[in-house]
């Protein structure tokens, strides 16, 4: 099915009203790069089943659809190469050859296969031909995209990866939203997939408006180094380890005796606190009053290696496409 979106006789939220019409950052970098025609949370579609894969943990969602945010894009598609083709077979590899903002290959690129990727000739439509006869591009385009539960915005940040044959429909989602002045940042997306498809792709449909405190959680996230760095956009490199001065030494302080306190009596099992299940899968709660949230804790820019095995782990539903 399509992208449309039907807006007929839908009135938008006072407390969003002046948010359309407006330019929007984040609505030019989903838009941008598209044409026309480590141990992050990511969202994965092998199957056409939405998996939710953490710190070496995959679980299978039972919703044939998802309502998120989307906070934060990447403005440019990132690139991956394999030298040998992709079979079901295949063990997941890191890619031979790959870039996070299709300009040139990252510096840890086993093969580097050119100084830039717009002239590489890896990039050039029909430098790869499908079992089927169809002309493709050797390297693959993907979007990729931050997001959170339109449901649990305090939840986790996830990584959602476009991958080519959904491009096209996120630029028409995107151009649906802008030409009625609505920017991504102010809506529930609904992502779901296109069962006319024979291999895993997504669809991108309008969802609603957020509610005040929903848009509240979302707007303090755009912009922070945790949503550039699962985009893709903060490459930063460890910094130099600081060199310690040996404090000078001083004659420690006699101990004071120790004194034996009673143990305190063990938590009966049924009054531990439970942990609460966050983001994808996470019961919906009820409206409640504005508060105050934490700042998110910032994640360590991701390694090349977990970069690497990340994007490995994503060639199966990329190669998919080419189905």
């Amino acid at each position: 099915m399509s992208n449309a979106i039907t807006l007929a006789n839908v009135q938008v939220p006072s407390h969003l009203a002046q948010r359309v019409g407006v330019p929007s950052i984040l609505a030019q970098s989903l838009a941008g790069g598209i044409g026309s025609g480590e141990a992050t949370a990511r969202i994965s579609i092998k199957g056409s089943r939405f998996r939710i894969v953490e710190g070496g943990t995959e679980t299978v969602l039972d919703s044939t659809s998802l309502d998120i945010v989307v906070v934060g894009a990447n403005p440019r598609l990132s690139k991956t190469w394999y030298a040998k083709a992709w079979t079901p077979e295949s063990e997941p590899a890191s890619p031979d050859c790959f870039s996070m903002d299709g300009v040139s290959p990252d510096a840890s690129s086993a093969e580097p296969q050119n100084d830039l990727c717009a002239s590489c000739p890896q990039n050039a439509w029909g430098s790869k031909i499908t079992p089927q006869g169809k002309q493709i591009k050797a390297c693959s385009d993907q979007k990729r995209l931050a997001v959170v539960s339109a449901d649990d915005p305090t939840g986790p940040v996830y990584l959602l990866s476009v991958t080519p044959a959904a491009l096209q429909g996120l630029s028409k989602y995107q151009k649906e939203l802008s030409l009625r002045g609505i920017p991504a940042e102010i809506v529930r997306t609904r992502v779901s997939f296109d069962t006319d498809a024979s291999f895993p792709k997504l669809k991108f449909d309008f969802g609603g408006f957020l509610d005040e405190v929903t848009q509240q959680e979302v707007d303090r996230l755009f912009g922070t180094e945790e949503v550039r760095q699962i985009t893709g956009e903060l490459r930063t490199s460890a910094a130099p380890a600081v060199p310690k001065i040996a404090a000078p030494q001083q004659v420690a302080p006699k101990p004071a005796p120790v004194v034996a306190q009673p143990e305190p009596a063990p938590i009966p099992v049924a009054e531990q606190p439970a942990t609460a299940k966050r983001g994808f899968g996470a019961p919906k709660k009820a409206a409640t009053a504005p508060q105050a949230k934490a700042q998110p804790a910032v994640a360590s820019a991701p390694s090349a290696a977990s970069l690497a095995d990340e994007i490995a782990a994503l060639v199966g539903e990329v190669a998919a496409d080419d189905a």
